[in-house]
Formats: C-alpha cells, sequence, structure tokens
C-alpha cells in the first residue's frame, strides 16, 4: 500500500508518495511527486510575491504619495520664485533667455509628475511661457483621446450613437466592453478545420473528449466523498463541528476553482487527522491526477508571471515599470530616500532665491545649466558624426 510522508504530514499536508526502503517509487508516482512539490512550490511564490506587492502599495500610499504632494508644493514655490527674478529683468538678455528655458523644464517636470491640480500663478506662469492656456491644453488632449476611443469603438462596431462624448463614465464603460468582446472573440476563435478529418484524428478527438470528462468526474467524486465527511450538520461535538465548517469552506472553493491539489490535500489532511491509510492510487488513476496536476502547474506559473498585472498594482508599473516586482519594497524604500533629498535640494534652493543673495545663486544655476547643456550637446554631437581627430 502506497502511503503519504509521515514526517511531512507532521510539518504541514503535503502530498508525497512513499514507500519502505524495501520498495520503489513507480515512474508515474516520482513524477506525482515532483508534480505536487511545483504546485505547492508555485502556491507559496505566489503568496510571497502577492504579499510583497501588496506592502509595497500600502508603503507607496502612506509614504510615496504624500512625499510627491510635499515635493510639488515645494517646485511650485520654487518656480514661482524663480519667476518673480525673471521679471525684474536683471540679468544680461543671454541670461534671461536661459532662466526662461529653466523654467520651462521646471515646468515640464511639474506637469509631468502632477499629484494635484497646478494651482492658478503656476498656469499663469505655464501661459507667459508657452503662450498657451493650460486648461485649453488639457481639454485639447482629453479630447484627442476620446475622439481616438470612440475611432476604436466604431471600428469594432460598438454602438455608439448613444455616447456623449463628454460623459467620460459612459466612454469608458464602452471601453471596457470592447476589452471584453476583443478578450471573447480571442478566446473562441476557432481553429481552422481541414476539409476531411482522418480517422486518427477524429479518435484523437474523442479521446480528448473523454479525458476531459474523466478529469471532471473524478474532481467531482472527490468533492462528493469529502462533503460527506466533512458536513458540520452530522456533529454533535461544537468544536468537530467548527473544524468541519471551515473545512467544508476550503473544499467548496477548491471545487469551484477545479483546484485537484487543494482537494487532495484536504482529504490527506482529514485521513490524516481521523488516523487513517489512504488506499493505493493506481497506475489509471494516477495518470488522470497528472495530467489536471500539470494543468495547474501551468495555471500557477502564469498566474505567478501575471500577478504585477493585476489592477491594484498598475500605479507601480505605470510610475517605476517592471522592474519593481523585483524587490518592490526595496526600490520604493530608495525611491522614498531619493524624494527627501530631491525636497531638500529643492529647498535649500527656495531659500537662496529668498536671500540677498538670490541674484549670485541665480546666475550660478545658469551657469551650470549653460554648462551641462553643452556637454549635452557635445555627447549628441559624438554620438550622431563621431568625434573629431
Amino acid at each position: 500500500m502506497l502511503l503519504f510522508n509521515r514526517k511531512s504530514m507532521l510539518r504541514k499536508a503535503e502530498l508525497v508518495i512513499s514507500k519502505n526502503s524495501k520498495q520503489k517509487l513507480t515512474k508515474s508516482q516520482i513524477e506525482f511527486n515532483k508534480v505536487t512539490s511545483s504546485i505547492e512550490k508555485l502556491q507559496n511564490e505566489i503568496s510571497k510575491k502577492q504579499n510583497k506587492l501588496d506592502l509595497a502599495i500600502q508603503f507607496y500610499g502612506k509614504e510615496i504619495c504624500p512625499l510627491k504632494d510635499i515635493l510639488q508644493v515645494e517646485r511650485n514655490e520654487n518656480i514661482i520664485l524663480l519667476w518673480e527674478h525673471y521679471k525684474k529683468n536683471r540679468l544680461s538678455k543671454t541670461d534671461q533667455r536661459k532662466l526662461k528655458e529653466i523654467i520651462r523644464e521646471q515646468l515640464q517636470t511639474i506637469f509631468d509628475e502632477l499629484t494635484t491640480e497646478p494651482n492658478e500663478i503656476i498656469k499663469h506662469i505655464f501661459k507667459e511661457i508657452e503662450g498657451d492656456n493650460y486648461d485649453d491644453l488639457l481639454k485639447e488632449e482629453e479630447n484627442e483621446m476620446k475622439q481616438s476611443l470612440l475611432a476604436s469603438l466604431k471600428k469594432a462596431n460598438i454602438d455608439i450613437s448613444d455616447i456623449d462624448i463628454n460623459d467620460d463614465e459612459a466612454l469608458f464603460k464602452k471601453m471596457f466592453e470592447l476589452k471584453d468582446q476583443l478578450n471573447k472573440s480571442k478566446n473562441t476563435r476557432q481553429p481552422k478545420k481541414n476539409k476531411q478529418a482522418s480517422l486518427k484524428q477524429i479518435e484523437a478527438e474523442k479521446r480528448k473528449e473523454d479525458e476531459v470528462e474523466l478529469k471532471k468526474k473524478n474532481i467531482s467524486t472527490i468533492y462528493k466523498q469529502l462533503a460527506k465527511l466533512f458536513h458540520p450538520d452530522l456533529e454533535q461535538d461544537e468544536m468537530r463541528k467548527a473544524e468541519k465548517m471551515l473545512l467544508m469552506q476550503e473544499l467548496t472553493a477548491a471545487y469551484e476553482n477545479k483546484d485537484l491539489h487543494a482537494l487532495l490535500t484536504l482529504e490527506l489532511k482529514w485521513i490524516h487527522n481521523e488516523n487513517a491509510h489512504l488506499e493505493t492510487l493506481t497506475e489509471e488513476k494516477l495518470a488522470i491526477y497528472l495530467q489536471i496536476l500539470k494543468g495547474q502547474v501551468n495555471e500557477l506559473t502564469m498566474q505567478k508571471q501575471n500577478l504585477i498585472n493585476q489592477p491594484q498594482y498598475a500605479v507601480l508599473v505605470e510610475e517605476f515599470g517592471w522592474q519593481i516586482q523585483k524587490d518592490p519594497e526595496g526600490r520604493l524604500k530608495q525611491i522614498e530616500t531619493n524624494i527627501k533629498f530631491v525636497i531638500d535640494d529643492v529647498r535649500i534652493h527656495t531659500q537662496m532665491f529668498k536671500s540677498e543673495h538670490a541674484l549670485k545663486h541665480i546666475k550660478k544655476i545658469i551657469k551650470e545649466w549653460k554648462e551641462s547643456d553643452d556637454e549635452f550637446d557635445d555627447e549628441l554631437f559624438d554620438m550622431l558624426f563621431g568625434k573629431g581627430k
């Protein structure tokens, strides 16, 4: 008789088939152990990765967002002070032009990293620098995006006659409708059929259908057997009843997810608690289990890879890229340190712009900016045309 490893059971219910030292496991039994081990490893990795991402998103909301708000306020004050000095026109024409470019760059930085709506003074400076109204440009960009979206919906033959272009909620509802339609189209796309299927192809299709039904039957059978054992209404003892209620919840969730591994683990947990022995798993039954479990390995592998794509983590990917998932908490702590450094740096400049040495400090900034700009131009020239001899 095959037994599950009793040492493993003392740690937790693991699906491991073992025999005594004089017996050898069959190839199917060895493979079964490997596959179940892979599933448990993947489940642990997914759990750890999800926990790290959850902690990261909490850290982002609690620590990073407030710092970004502070940085925007500090940058706003910095630009306003620079603009006041620019308007005083105490610099040479060349330096005035350079200062205007510096202010333009700083405005772009603010708009690229906006956390809240720019205040009216910043909008006024933007209009003076660029000659355009910030709100009008924002509306134009939003309108272009909406028109592009409407064109996509129309191309996909989705009814847009009832859409008000100014109704963002209705528009984006249609967008998700388009996304669902594309997903359904992808999933229901039928493979090209041969002019006439061969007898072998027909037999292969029939075997495939039989295997699917057999898999469903095995999952259903295990569920029904365990449901009878776990049903809390059959218990008089309150502690046993509470235990079975929890087991029943786990069992139902595993069945709804067609999770054979979870069902087998629950079965093992129950048998271990009852001090009973497992029945021998036949080669035929092992073969069926292996097919289902291998499918679960593939699903869990995809789940692990696509975990970062879940909506709750979108802000992390949008701001910091895919690399954030390697060490999310460590990366965010480094970002926190960097933002704090930038805030301190901006505050130093702000204090200098308020001091009696403001003009001297601004000239120094212009000189450094010009030197870095010239250096960039030289690098660009070398890259395009090669270094001169």
